[in-house]
Parts: C-alpha cells; structure tokens; sequence
C-alpha cells in the first residue's frame, strides 16, 4: 500500500501540473490596473492583450508556453515567465507550458470568444435600419398627409382616398424594422445572448448587419419621393377615372427601397452562415467591409427615388389632364431609376464573387479578402453617390412629362434633356466597373 501511495505521489511530482497554475492578467476597461483570474476561469476574448503568468516556481529564462489552436493545429511558442499574449482568431486553444523539457502546466483547453464588438456593431445596422427609413417614411407619410388634409377640407368623403394614398409610403418604415429585427434576431439579442464582454457574435458578421442596416435604411428614404407623388396622387383623383393610374404613378418610387430591402436580406444571411460556421477572423472582416460598401452603394442611390417622385408626380398630372399621355408619362418616370439599378448591379457582383451569400470561401488568402473589402467601399461610393444624380434627373423628367401634355412633338427632345443627369451616373458605374477589374471581381 505505501509503495502504490509512493508511486502515485512520484507521478504527481513528474507531471508538475499539480504544484503549479497559470494565472491571468488582463487589462481593466476603465484602464486603471489589472484584474487577474485563474486561467481555467478567464473569459478569453479576440483581439485582447492577456499577461499569462506560470506560478510554479519556474524562472523566466528556461519557460516555454506552447499554445494549439485545435481548429487548424497551428501552435504558437512563447518564451519566457510571464509572456503577453493576444489571440487573433476566436476558438478551442490547448495550453501547454513547460520547464526546460518537463511540462509542467496542460495540456488546458480553453475558449476563445469575439468579444463585444461584433454584437455592438449589429446592434448600430439595427438601429440605422430602422432611424433612418422611419426618417424617410414619416417625411413622406408627412407631404402626403398634409395633401390629404387639403383634399378633405374640399370634401370630407375623400378621406379614404387621402389615407390610402398615405399608406404607401409607410412601408419603407416597416422594411426597416423588418431588417433590425431579424439583425436582433440573428444575433441573439432577443433571446438572451445579450452584450458582454464574451459574446460570441464574429466582428465581419457585425459589419455585415451594419451593412444591411445601410443598405435598408438610407434607402428608405425613397419614401420622401414616394409621398411627392402620392401627394399629387390624392390631387388628381377628384377626377373620376384617374386612381389606378395614379396609384402606378405612386408605387414606382417604392422600388428603390425593395432593393434596399433585398441587398439586406443576402447580407444577413451571408452574416448567419459567418455565424453558425465560423470563418478567419481576417477574412471575415473583410467580408464585413465588404458589406458596408455594398450597403453604402444600394442605400445611396436608393434617394434617387426623390427624383422619381418628383418626375412621377408630374407624370400623374399630366395623364389625369390627357389620359393619353399616360404611356409617355411612365418613360419620364422611370428614367431616374436606372441609377439604383446600377448600384443594385454592382452589389450583387460583389456578393456573389466574396461568397457573401452562399457562404463559400473563394480562393483568396484572408488578407487579400480585408484589401477587397476594403476597395469595395470604393465601389459603393461610386454608384451610391453618383446615382444621387437621379434627383436632377427627376427635375428634367417631371418638366418634359408637363411639357408633353403641352406639345406631344417635345417628347424626343424632352427625353434627351431628361438623360443628360444619367451621365453622371454612368461615370460612376464606369469607376465602379474599373475598381472591380482592379479588384479581380471582374474579369480575374
């Protein structure tokens, strides 16, 4: 019996995991001093700076910390006692440490978790989501009320027009809460995931649902035009006959926000595969900034809708005055929306060659990844701040829609005036094209 208690207690001193521990130092968030916890007990996150420190009675000059990451089997040696320590990729670790050639700590498994950042992220896209469309909804909920109270103040029983021409523009509104609701949803701030300092949620994925919160909300805007056209919508239908083709006439500005909607929508998935999983901390923040040009893109030229509006306003006087002009009416309207169509292009050619989508990892290094993310943010400006044009484009349009019921022979010409803004718009889908082919996103 005392020869098995003796061999026993041979084998605890060999292995020397039971005479020593490795504490933890990590730097406090108000930045006065350290708080220090057992390794087995720290909550380990991504892109912190840790002070791992063997207590055993080990010297600086013959400790080796050998740390695995189970993912990959990639191992990262440090020497010395105590040794600073930042991970750069969420996950399983093994921590070895040894002394001389006796390991004397470990093998420890411990997790590695993203942080706080990626869900404080997400939580921005949900909040610009829905601040921004509601902005825009409740500007055109706003002109169009104000001429429906004018149309009843005439007639009383025209208030049902008057609040169905008000609805329209409302839906931009709701497309924004969709998207931060679904951003709350995804990232488990509805169901108890909540904020702290080991929330799991991936930084690129963070990115991603501010992207789609971009993407949705500034294009929510849209309803500032759509309200302009409704407000002339509720106008013209004193005469009879004239509601559904001014009900066309109001739908169409709504179109740049479902394609708002939609980029947000690839983005958010492209988000939940990041999530469930997993991806190169590099590479998935590359794919997150990425995101955020695409949404920058597709936000932006979505406020070409103004013009739309202003244009498909006049369009709807002009057909309520001469049913006839109502063909040539809807070319002026839908001139201004071609800037959006462009930027809806380029995101989605961007989507589907980072594999934002499906989720599949091109065969790009991590790094090369971040350097296009980061150029697609060039692309976004291109065609979201060119595409603005559409609102001079709109002004054009609207005139040559007035000017056709005037002189039906002024169409031709009125058109021609009317792209001249588009220009602008192709110069910026040029520079997109351009930066694409330099990205290889195109053509490589």
């Amino acid at each position: 019996m005392k020869k098995l208690l003796f061999a026993l207690l041979l084998m605890i001193i060999m292995s020397g995991a039971a005479f020593g521990a490795v504490n933890v130092k990590e730097g406090s968030w108000n930045g006065h001093g350290y708080t220090t916890t057992a390794l087995e007990k720290a909550k380990l996150v991504v892109g912190t700076d840790y002070i791992f420190e063997y207590n055993g009675g080990a010297t600086s000059t013959n400790v080796t910390w050998i740390i695995k990451n189970e993912k990959d089997g990639t191992e990262n040696v440090y020497m010395g006692n105590p040794v600073r320590v930042n991970f750069e990729e969420s996950g399983e670790y093994e921590i070895t440490v040894k002394e001389g050639s006796k390991v004397v700590y470990g093998p420890q498994k411990v997790k590695v978790n993203e942080g706080p950042l990626g869900m404080a992220l997400a939580l921005i896209g949900a909040g610009i989501a829905v601040g921004a469309s509601g902005m825009g909804a409740a500007i055109g909920v706003g002109i169009a009320g104000a001429s429906g109270a004018a149309a009843i103040a005439e007639n009383k029983n025209r208030f049902r027009t008057a609040f169905i021409f008000q609805a329209f523009p409302q839906t931009q509104g709701i497309y924004g809460l969709l998207i931060g609701i679904l951003i709350l949803l995804y990232t488990g701030a509805l169901t108890g995931g909540g904020l702290n300092p080991s929330s799991n949620i991936p930084v690129g994925a963070g990115l991603m649902a501010l992207g789609a919160g971009l993407s949705v909300g500034i294009a929510g805007l849209s309803a500032i035009g759509q309200g302009i056209v409704a407000g002339t919508g509720i106008g013209v239908t004193r005469k009879q006959g004239t509601m559904g083709k001014a009900v066309v006439f109001t739908v169409l500005p709504e179109t740049q926000a479902i394609y708002g909607l939609l980029i947000a929508i690839l983005l958010l998935q492209g988000m939940a595969i990041i999530i469930k999983n997993g991806a190169p901390t590099t590479y998935a923040m590359g794919m997150g900034v990425a995101a955020i040009g695409v949404g920058l893109g597709m936000g932006l030229s979505g406020i070409t809708a103004i013009g739309q509006g202003i244009a498909a306003a006049s369009g709807s006087a002009a057909t309520a005055q001469n049913p006839r002009a109502f063909a040539s009416s809807m070319i002026f309207a839908v001139l201004p929306e071609t800037q959006s169509i462009y930027a809806l292009l380029a995101a989605i050619l961007v989507i589907m060659n980072l594999g934002l989508m499906s989720g599949t990892i091109p065969m790009k290094s991590a790094y090369q990844v971040m350097l296009i993310g980061i150029g697609v943010l060039g692309i976004g400006f291109a065609v979201g701040l060119a595409g603005i044009s559409g609102i001079g484009q709109g002004i054009t349009a609207g005139a040559g829609a007035a000017a056709y019921v005037k002189n039906p022979g002024t169409r031709t010409q009125s058109i021609v005036l009317s792209v001249m803004s588009e220009t602008y718009a192709i110069f910026g889908l040029l520079m997109a094209i351009l930066i694409m082919m330099a990205l290889h996103i195109l053509g490589g």
